[in-house]
C-alpha cells in the first residue's frame, strides 16, 4: 500500500446536499420559524421545512422525522418530535 493510500484509508468526502429516506430520525438545528407554526433546518444545501417547530425551537437542537424528501430538489418535510439540546451560542 503506498503512502498515500494509508494516509487517506478510511476517508470520505461528504456532499453539500444531504439525503434523507422517509421515516428517517434525525437532529437538526432549527434556524428560522414562520408563522403558522413550522421551522427551518439547513443541512448544507438541504432545506427541511418542519412541521411543528414553532418559534420556542428557533435555534434548539431537536429530533424530527423524514415525512418526504425530494432528493433532485435537496428539499422535504419532517415532523418535530423533540428538543434534544440547546445551541451551542445561545445564551
Amino acid at each position: 500500500m503506498s503512502l498515500f493510500k494509508k494516509y487517506f484509508k478510511g476517508w470520505t468526502l461528504r456532499t453539500t446536499t444531504p439525503s434523507f429516506e422517509v421515516g428517517d430520525e434525525i437532529n437538526v438545528f432549527v434556524a428560522a420559524s414562520n408563522s403558522d407554526g413550522n421551522g427551518h433546518a439547513y443541512i448544507g444545501d438541504t432545506h427541511l421545512l418542519i412541521e411543528g417547530a414553532g418559534p420556542q425551537t428557533v435555534e434548539k437542537r431537536v429530533r424530527i422525522r423524514v415525512t418526504e424528501f425530494d432528493e433532485t430538489d435537496a428539499t422535504g418535510r419532517g415532523e418535530f418530535l423533540e428538543v434534544v439540546g440547546e445551541s451551542s451560542y445561545s445564551g
